[in-house]
């Protein structure tokens, strides 16, 4: 995706991608990125024709390789692995199943939900190939609807699936939630301490799953710190506390022998 998403400057034609103008938030979530990248994030928002005022979540930035905390690196990663999915058997040109690819995740009813980002963005599921093939079977006669019924009905459906997705979003967390507090362990830092990494990118098999050590500089609001790594490039980085763990420092072992003098 470098190639195409993340050149600077951004290109005036994404291959195979469409950006659509539609509301905006009136946040952007803070991310670990360079300058090159939020001045790449403020052409699309030009592009996009997008007039409103942003600014950047008071929490400061997100933890990295944490998807709990980020729905959208927890979208990204499962978008990943279906291009990973479509491009083993089609090929390694990844651009031209994207379409595809969240078109799939668009009709698919989310558990949490209960209902499929399609019904929830325009108050009805998307037609499918299997319901194109079922119209061309049966051939089903459309019914006439004034324009102003349909109107009406589609903003009382679009409320009503907004409400009912909200409480079973908030069951879906209450699960989560006791199931996630039954292994739970309460951890905290203080500034200054050693502590060690959970190391996601790996060059090999037989590489070490935590690096370090590092030290601890800031603590952020939500269980996120700010941790020193002086054999990185990057100096410091936002972890997650899942992602640490206290660092104890061998003892040091002085052996030495004791001459007596001879009598």
């Amino acid at each position: 995706m470098k190639g195409i998403l993340f050149s600077f400057p951004p290109k005036e034609e994404f291959e195979g991608l469409s950006l659509l103008k539609i509301d905006s938030k009136a946040f952007i979530e803070a991310q670990q990125g360079c300058k090159e990248l939020q001045s790449l994030t403020k052409k699309i928002l030009e592009k996009t024709d997008s007039r409103n005022e942003f600014e950047i979540l008071p929490n400061g930035p997100c933890s990295a390789y944490h998807p709990l905390s980020n729905p959208v690196e927890r979208f990204h990663r499962t978008l990943g692995r279906i291009l990973l999915i479509l491009c083993s058997e089609e090929g390694p040109v990844w651009e031209k199943h994207v379409h595809a690819a969240l078109f799939a995740l668009r009709t698919v009813t989310h558990e949490s939900t209960g209902f499929s980002p399609a019904e929830l963005v325009h108050g009805r599921n998307l037609r499918t190939p299997v319901i194109l093939l079922y119209e061309n079977w049966l051939q089903p006669e459309e019914e006439q609807t004034p324009v102003a019924e349909y109107v009406f009905t589609l903003l009382n459906r679009l409320k009503q699936f907004q409400g009912l997705a909200v409480k079973e979003m908030e069951k879906s967390q209450q699960r989560n939630e006791t199931w996630y507090d039954k292994r739970a362990v309460k951890r905290e830092f203080q500034e200054g301490d050693s502590v060690v990494i959970f190391s996601n990118c790996r060059t090999n098999k037989l590489s070490p799953r935590w690096t370090g050590p590092g030290t601890v500089l800031k603590k952020l609001p939500e269980t996120n710190y700010v941790v020193s790594l002086p054999h990185r490039k990057d100096k410091s980085q936002v972890y997650h506390v899942n992602m640490l763990k206290p660092y104890y420092k061998r003892l040091e072992h002085i052996n030495f022998l004791s001459l007596e003098a001879e009598e």
